[in-house]
């Protein structure tokens, strides 16, 4: 009796200081006509500006793709167009903790403040920029404003570039599945074991084109929705330099950091001894497509919860059921896998340089320490935010090991 009272008492401390969707509905009135404008329009502020910075951005529009840049577009005129019909007949009480409204009312403050520091004295100074600190629920604003908008980008571009992909290779996909088919039709499995031994490379890398597209699209949903009737209301986001360093090294354009240093861009092809055919090639690959299957596993396990920095509420099926960061372990086995056979190689073939193997191999050995490394840090400190849920706390109880079963 008295844990569940204990728990009861953690969960409202959560809601009421932390939670920043957290609604009483039973004390708040609905929304007037004031605050519902008073949100659109500055929805379509904040939004209006990242569309702006989407397009004239150098990094942001070197990355997007036409069809990118099309899908905010159409985002964001369908937001102008509907989101007011919406707003004016259902008056969601979250519009009493809008988002949007934090982060002007936070620049508001800023811009008015500015123009009065010239005529104070240093110590007014020091005092009058204690109140630039955003509150608690304006840096929360500010800060998912920037992880919406930054990883929303990044996922739908990479999405764009895999369907692309996939598109142009509709006519060889049509041709082998005919293949296929034929022999299983005909239940000639010597011509099916043949058609697979001789596709087996096309089948290899159109099989990660595909698994990283059904990743892609999971987090694309995620990133671009939130609504209380998918259950992925935003609860708390991550605003600690830790944390965000430790995730943002991950993606583009830091992880350019990681990829300059080894001289070796980003390949899933190594085979040993630069033969497919290789049999050490397959021991390698097979079990990296498999490591990949349970990072798409967990993406799919997520589902419109699906996002980086930010809790939306605690996940407990399969993978999360048996480590706490199943994404992380297999995205890293998946990369060392496919590695490894570059290094699995002839030493008496001719114009073979040892001095030069073994430096490529220590660098890409420090590269992946320095990787696991980091992955390693962004599950602490991803635990280390998450952890002031209750519900996190709870699944932390029933899931003991973060990485592998009962080793850590």
């Amino acid at each position: 009796m008295e844990d569940s009272k204990q728990k009861t008492n953690e969960a409202s401390f959560f809601n009421e200081n932390l939670n920043i969707s957290y609604i009483d509905e039973n004390s708040l009135p609905t929304p007037d006509k004031k605050l519902v404008v008073k949100h659109y329009l500055c929805s379509v502020a904040v939004y209006g500006t990242a569309y702006i910075l989407l397009l004239f951005n150098p990094f942001f529009s070197s990355v997007s793709t036409d069809l990118t840049k099309e899908i905010f577009k159409i985002f964001y005129l369908g937001y102008i167009l509907i989101a007011p019909i919406i707003y004016f007949y259902y008056r969601p009480k979250s519009l009493w903790k809008s988002h949007n409204i934090e982060i002007f009312n936070y620049i508001k403050r800023v811009f008015l403040k500015i123009p009065q520091l010239h005529s104070l004295s240093v110590e007014e100074i020091k005092t009058e920029l204690e109140s630039f600190k955003p509150s608690y629920l304006e840096k929360q604003s500010l800060m998912l404003i920037f992880i919406k908008f930054f990883f929303g980008v990044l996922m739908v571009s990479s999405f764009t570039k895999n369907l692309d992909a996939i598109i142009a290779r509709l006519e060889s996909y049509s041709m082998l599945t005919g293949m296929i088919k034929k022999t299983l039709i005909n239940t000639d499995f010597e011509s099916f074991k043949t058609t697979i031994w001789t596709y087996k490379d096309f089948l290899y890398n159109n099989l990660i084109l595909f698994l990283f597209t059904i990743d892609l699209s999971v987090f694309c949903f995620g990133y671009l929705s939130e609504l209380s009737i998918l259950k992925n209301k935003i609860r708390s986001v991550e605003t600690t330099a830790a944390g965000l360093f430790f995730c943002l090294i991950c993606y583009p354009p830091f992880i350019a950091i990681n990829q300059e240093f080894i001289k070796l861009p980003q390949n899933d092809n190594y085979a040993a001894f630069g033969d497919i055919n290789s049999p050490l090639t397959w021991i390698c690959r097979i079990p990296a497509i498999i490591f990949l299957i349970i990072y798409v596993c967990a993406s799919i396990a997520l589902g419109t919860k699906a996002s980086n920095l930010t809790n939306r509420g605690t996940v407990s099926k399969f993978p999360y059921n048996i480590v706490r960061h199943p994404a992380y372990i297999s995205k890293n086995m998946f990369w060392l896998l496919t590695i490894v056979p570059m290094f699995i190689v002839d030493f008496n073939s001719f114009g073979f340089n040892i001095p030069n193997y073994l430096t490529r191999l220590l660098l890409v050995i420090i590269a992946m320490i320095a990787m696991v490394t980091v992955y390693y840090f962004r599950a602490l400190t991803e635990e280390r935010h998450l952890i002031k849920d209750p519900e996190y706390q709870e699944y932390t109880k029933k899931v003991k090991y973060r990485f592998i079963p009962f080793i850590i």
